[in-house]
This record gives C-alpha cells, sequence and structure tokens, in this order.
C-alpha cells in the first residue's frame, strides 16, 4: 500500500494542479509520512520511506512520456485541462479546510505566485534542444528538484504547477520522457533532481506542520491565493477565439467532471 501510494504520488507530480500531498490525504498517509519523515532515523520509518520513494520514482518515470505525448499534440487543451484541475479543487479545498480567507495572506499568496512567474523562463512545452551539462545547470536543477518537492508535500499546491511556471517543469518531464539506452547522460540532471525533490519534500514537511498546527487558517489563506493565482496564469487565454472556444470549453468540462469524482472517493 505504501508503494501504491507512493506511485500515485509520482503520476500527480507531473500533473500541474494535483498535489501529491493532496493524495496523501485522500490516501489517509499524509500524517503518517509526516511522522515517518519527522522521525525518519527509526528503522521502520526509514523502510517506510523507502518504498515510498520507489513508487515515486516509478510512478513519475511510467508516467512522463504519456504527458510529453499530450503536450506535443495538444499543448493548450492541457494547459486548460490543469488550470480546471485547479480552479475547480477550490471550492472543495476550501469546504474541507473551513478557510474562511484572510485578505492580506490571500493577496500575498496570489502577488507569490505572480512574481514567480515573472522569473519563467518557459518557450516551449516540448522540449525540442537540451541545455549543455555544466555544474551551474546542475546546481540550478538540483534546486529546482528541491521547490518541486518542498511544494508537492503542502496539501493543495502541486510543485508541478510551481514548476511550469517557473520553467524547469517541461526540461524535467522530457528528460524523463526520453531517457533510454542512448541518452543515459539525461540520468545525471535527473538524479540531480530528485535529489533535491527529497530534500525539498522532507524541508516541505517540516514547515507545513509548523504553520498548519500554528497558524492554520492564515496559512491556509496563503495557499489559496497562490493556488487561484497559478490556475489564472496557465490558461492561455491568447489562444482562445471563435475557433478553440467550443474545444477548450470541453476540455475544462472534462476537468470538472475528473475533479467531482475525485471529491466522490474522498
Amino acid at each position: 500500500m505504501t508503494f501504491f501510494t507512493g506511485f500515485l504520488i509520482g503520476v500527480a507530480s507531473l500533473i500541474p494542479g494535483i498535489s501529491g500531498g493532496t493524495i496523501l490525504v485522500l490516501m489517509k498517509k499524509y500524517d503518517e509520512v509526516s511522522n515517518a519523515i519527522a522521525h525518519f532515523k527509526q528503522k521502520e520509518n526509514k523502510l517506510f520511506l523507502f518504498f515510498l520513494v520507489l513508487g515515486i520514482i516509478l510512478g513519475t518515470i511510467t508516467f512522463a512520456r504519456i504527458i510529453e505525448l499530450f503536450f506535443y499534440f495538444a499543448p493548450n487543451c492541457m494547459f486548460i485541462l490543469f488550470s480546471g484541475f485547479i480552479l475547480f479543487s477550490i471550492p472543495n479545498f476550501m469546504k474541507t479546510e473551513k478557510i474562511k480567507p484572510s485578505l492580506f495572506w490571500f493577496v500575498l499568496g496570489t502577488i507569490v505566485i505572480y512574481f514567480l512567474s515573472t522569473l519563467s523562463t518557459a518557450t516551449n512545452p516540448v522540449v525540442l534542444e537540451y541545455p549543455k551539462i555544466t555544474i551551474l545547470f546542475l546546481i540550478f536543477f538540483t534546486l529546482s528538484g528541491m521547490v518541486d518537492g518542498f511544494f508537492t508535500i503542502l496539501p493543495g499546491v502541486s510543485g508541478s504547477m510551481v514548476m511550469m511556471i517557473l520553467g524547469p517543469y517541461f526540461l524535467y518531464k522530457s528528460y524523463l520522457a526520453n531517457i533510454s539506452i542512448q541518452n543515459l547522460v539525461f540520468l545525471i540532471p535527473l538524479l540531480c533532481y530528485f535529489l533535491g525533490d527529497i530534500f525539498g519534500f522532507y524541508l516541505g514537511s517540516k514547515v507545513s506542520l509548523y504553520f498548519l498546527k500554528k497558524y492554520r487558517k492564515l496559512f491556509m489563506s496563503f495557499v489559496l491565493g497562490m493556488v487561484l493565482m497559478s490556475a489564472l496564469i496557465l490558461l492561455p487565454l491568447g489562444a482562445l477565439n471563435c475557433h478553440t472556444i467550443i474545444p477548450y470549453s470541453i476540455v475544462l468540462l472534462i476537468s470538472f467532471i475528473i475533479c467531482q469524482l475525485l471529491n466522490l472517493i474522498k
């Protein structure tokens, strides 16, 4: 069951708008995982986390190629689908957490994500040319993994969503999707990313537990602002016209149906 939970988190880590922390809540594993991370030196917790991380890695590798193909053939539809995941999950998120947003922290959350989006280096959802692997690049990619892992564990916030806004998401996804015997060099940046991801996952669990215990309402208002602004940023409004409004509306409807089905599982 631990491996399967990790596998689902790995799949979710590639879908902007779906939080790894949310998967843990759905599987009723959030407290168990947080406790295992907080006391990882214990033998049983080490074994538990080993199978969890193994599941995450395999789930990520398995699903990466599928995401790559979808982005290749219909990138704007994917952006709308992911934006829909975020937007339609907000009401249930607010209901579950019983959030009465604090205006200041909500606005601060939107500002943080908007500022991060201005730093984005993303140009194309499908990577056609890979950057040269240098020490500086590996440091940057390791830090990207840390940011991804940090947000992945936060309930309601998607690490891949943040990575898509910042830019490294598409390169990371492409490395995973195209790894082969001929491209073993891709293992180097991926290893750096995974190491950063693990450390960020650990750090994120510590931070989230602290703020959820001490300042839950304010923290959730901040998270809500980040989530909403992320959905708005991902929407490809520039591609909306009389020819695309019907197919894009269908995609948005699909995201709504999926969110409702996930709520029924809860």
